[in-house]
């Protein structure tokens, strides 16, 4: 009997490549997918940024494990996608490399929990982590997020403003924060509609003539 020869595990850290130099400037000049082609937005605001911290992180977990599942969907076995951020390092993301695996909650979402920040204040330094996410998947703080293979077939973007953004500014109230994930391309949108991100059902949902 012939033994077989499993192949190892590729390492997690694989799962980000850094992109520099020319690539980076062409996947950043790259053209997005035209509405035409599929077009939603959620919109997160108001109540959301009223939950207790942890909550908040719970959602953005499951925001993260139900992205990659669809990133993995629609993305053949060994492809990858691009990670960007204009205002910070960019990558190739290779989706089915188990980059996750055992993660907490902190490390999932690259931000510490209400525990954490507790301990600190007491003067109790818990250990560092290091997120799972190298370019997290909703917007954390920064202008924008977006993930895309390599011909921009399907477009993810997170984004985060502070402002009167899609009417939202109600009143006596000023400026808000907001969150707003657009979708572009239809086999992405179908693949969050059969199975949406508990974020995305708080979310006020937008077409492309909204």
């Amino acid at each position: 009997m012939v033994a077989l020869k499993l192949e190892p595990e590729p390492d997690p850290e694989e799962a980000w490549r850094p992109l520099s130099g020319d690539a980076e400037r062409h996947a950043l000049d790259h053209p997005w997918p035209s509405a035409q082609q599929g077009s939603a937005r959620f919109v997160v605001s108001g109540d959301f940024f009223r939950l207790e911290h942890d909550a908040r992180l719970e959602l953005y977990r499951d925001l993260a494990d139900r992205m990659l599942a669809i990133f993995r969907e629609l993305t053949p076995p060994g492809g990858w996608l691009y990670a960007l951020d204009p205002q910070h390092p960019c990558y190739r993301f290779y989706p089915h490399i188990r980059f996750e695996a055992g993660a907490t909650l902190q490390e999932m979402t690259g931000l510490y929990t209400r525990q954490h920040m507790e301990l600190v204040e007491r003067g109790i330094h818990p250990p560092s982590f290091e997120p799972r996410w190298a370019m997290d998947v909703h917007p954390a703080g920064d202008p924008e997020h977006l993930f895309a293979p390599p011909d921009f077939h399907f477009v993810f973007a997170a984004r985060y403003r502070v402002g009167n953004f899609d009417g939202l500014e109600a009143p006596g109230r000023g400026p808000i924060e907001t969150e707003t994930y657009e979708l572009l391309g239809h086999r992405l949108i179908a693949a969050v509609d059969r199975d949406p991100p508990a974020l995305f059902q708080r979310a006020r949902r937008l077409g492309p003539d909204d």
